[in-house]
């Protein structure tokens, strides 16, 4: 009988258009495109709330944030909620956890130990990221103008040292069921990425969608108060250049690229989910980064599944 091996890659703040294989505006994801050409492509994906901390919340638990009490960014779970690490870990089944968790009520970097139901010893989150680096390392790799001085090492970054785990782990586990999440952080700003990708997308405009004219008269207040001075701001002059989130966007592909592979060595490929926890307006309505409302562009998210058959799937379905 074959192992029951499944990896779950995550990535942040990544758009439908984005994602080549959803919509081709000059953006390039091979890596993703390529798992959706042997897999099953959900064309109506939607994230159950557009907040980090909140959606991560929902996949693991298969709660609404509004149930499992993390509600917003930094607030935990209920103790009396249970996560599928420790569900599945009470099954016999051996989980590991690499990558952003955003979920244990620390800061946004976490607080490095791992949670009930995922092994300490391959725990990797931000925190222990930001310990591995030097006091003046921990200032570049939070700035995005770092990559305006010198060009980023792609050992330097999160999504390769997570990814550099996660090959381990796929391999050194070859015998075992096992679940396994990767939960990069990037393409979230800062969006530190090496060359070629730090230049690749310099002189790259987004084609503007139709929602970028909106300027939110008579829509809720508290997103007009979100979108600032930008409601007021010629829209027509406006460019969607943002070089260093289109750039991190396909090193973060690059990244996912490598733990694929090491999953195709396998002689009985472990299955793969991959999805993100939610997109970023990006001047749709007005507005910039995500948070309380209900737009496609930060709610509507890619996701595919190899290892259950081909083709694509139409019927809309959520993180939960």
């Amino acid at each position: 009988m074959s192992k029951k091996q499944f990896v779950l890659i995550m990535t942040d703040t990544q758009r439908l258009d984005m994602v080549s294989c959803y919509q081709d505006v000059g953006i390039k994801t091979p890596n993703i495109d390529a798992l959706a050409a042997e897999g099953v492509k959900f064309n109506k994906a939607y994230t159950v709330q557009p907040v980090c901390g909140p959606a991560r919340s929902a996949i693991f638990t298969g709660q609404y944030p509004c149930i499992n009490g993390s509600y917003t960014n930094c607030v935990a779970p209920g103790l009396n909620v249970r996560t599928i690490g420790q569900r599945l870990a009470d099954k016999g089944v051996y989980t590991g956890y690499i990558g952003k968790w955003h979920l244990d009520g620390g800061d946004y970097f976490g607080l490095g130990t791992a949670p009930e139901g995922w092994d300490p010893d391959v725990w990797y989150d931000m925190r222990n990221y930001l310990e591995e680096l030097t006091d003046e390392e921990r200032y570049k790799s939070r700035q995005t103008s770092t990559m305006e001085k010198e060009d980023i090492p792609e050992e330097f970054t999160f999504a390769h040292r997570c990814a550099s785990r996660a090959v381990d782990f796929i391999r050194g586990h070859a015998d075992e069921d096992y679940f396994l999440v990767v939960g990069f952080d990037e393409p979230h700003g800062p969006s530190l990425c090496p060359q070629p990708y730090a230049s690749m997308y310099r002189d790259y405009d987004m084609p503007k969608r139709p929602n970028v004219y909106d300027t939110l008269e008579n829509k809720p207040v508290h997103q007009q108060v979100w979108s600032g001075p930008r409601r007021f701001q010629d829209r027509e002059a406006l460019r969607l250049n943002a070089w260093a989130l289109f750039g991190c966007n396909s090193f973060v592909d690059y990244e996912i690229g490598r733990v694929v592979a090491a999953i195709n060595e396998q002689a009985d490929r472990p299955a793969v989910l991959y999805t993100t926890d939610h997109g970023d307006m990006l001047e749709s309505h007005s507005m910039y980064a995500k948070g309380p409302a209900a737009y496609e562009e930060i709610c509507h998210v890619p996701m595919i599944l190899r290892g259950f058959g081909k083709g694509e799937i139409d019927t809309p379905v959520s993180h939960s």
